[in-house]
């Protein structure tokens, strides 16, 4: 199937409401790979979600986010599509499934992820609202993770902004509570992909006895019930990240693409 100028290769993910695809350019072919992003239901809400995720994503220009190509609306069979480049990499999600990761590059992989929102809360007051381990790419060689589906995503919080779902295990609890997601919302949700990998509970927040307790007490702060006990700016939890990384490691860089525990 041919959607625009990209020819749809294969499934590559499906969720509530939409699909993804490998794709690749009908002319250039696997030199211009993209991921076609195809919404289901053609009904609203999804509808204007999904139009507003592109409109978002139409703004950025960050390389641990997906650009934006083109957004389309047809009728027929095509309904709403939105192409983005190919992000490299595997979701979290099936990196642990082989195995759960080292502290050392639980850092450098939170790391990465708060450098994204860092530009999302900076530059844009974007709160993403739904990260969990599959909403997360790591290419491992290159030391790179890129944040994707932006469905839940809200700009330029207010008071009476109402976040739009989340995932259980990774909802921040204020999201439960009516109250609008800040900041600090996602960062609780980056905390607890750091107990995943690690192989703790995730649920529960806890994290495996085998942990260095100084990471393990960062982890703690980050996911508090309370979101203004939390770390509040990417920018500065990085700092801490940094270092935390030379206090425990004696170092701020790994050599290594990736070790298990």
């Amino acid at each position: 199937m041919r959607v625009g100028d990209f020819v749809l290769k294969r499934t590559i993910g499906e969720g509530a409401f939409g699909y993804a695809y490998y794709a690749e350019h009908h002319l250039l072919g696997p030199d211009f790979p993209a991921c076609v992003k195809k919404e289901k239901t053609q009904r609203e809400p999804f509808v204007s979600m999904f139009r507003e995720e592109a409109r978002l994503l139409a703004k950025l220009t960050h390389f641990s986010l997906p650009t934006l190509l083109t957004y389309m609306e047809e009728g027929g069979d095509i309904g709403q599509v939105m192409v983005q480049s190919l992000a490299r990499g595997k979701p979290l999600l099936e990196v642990a499934a082989q195995g759960f990761v080292d502290d050392e590059h639980i850092l450098w992989i939170m790391d990465r992820i708060l450098g994204a929102l860092s530009y999302l809360h900076g530059r844009w007051e974007i709160v993403h609202g739904d990260l969990k381990p599959g909403n997360a790419l790591i290419d491992i060689p290159d030391h790179q993770v890129t944040l994707v589906d932006l469905g839940m995503a809200v700009c330029s919080p207010d008071e009476f902004t109402r976040a739009k779902g989340g995932t259980p295990g990774y909802i921040p609890p204020e999201f439960e509570l009516g109250m609008p997601p800040i900041p600090a919302s996602d960062i609780y949700s980056v905390g607890k992909i750091g107990v995943f990998l690690a192989g703790g509970n995730v649920e529960q927040g806890t994290t495996p006895l085998d942990m260095d307790p100084r990471i393990a007490s960062l982890l703690g702060e980050m996911i508090r019930r309370d979101p203004t006990e939390r770390p509040q700016e990417a920018d500065a939890l990085r700092d801490r990240i940094s270092e935390l990384r030379y206090q425990v490691f004696a170092r701020c860089a790994c050599l290594e693409e990736l070790k298990r525990r």
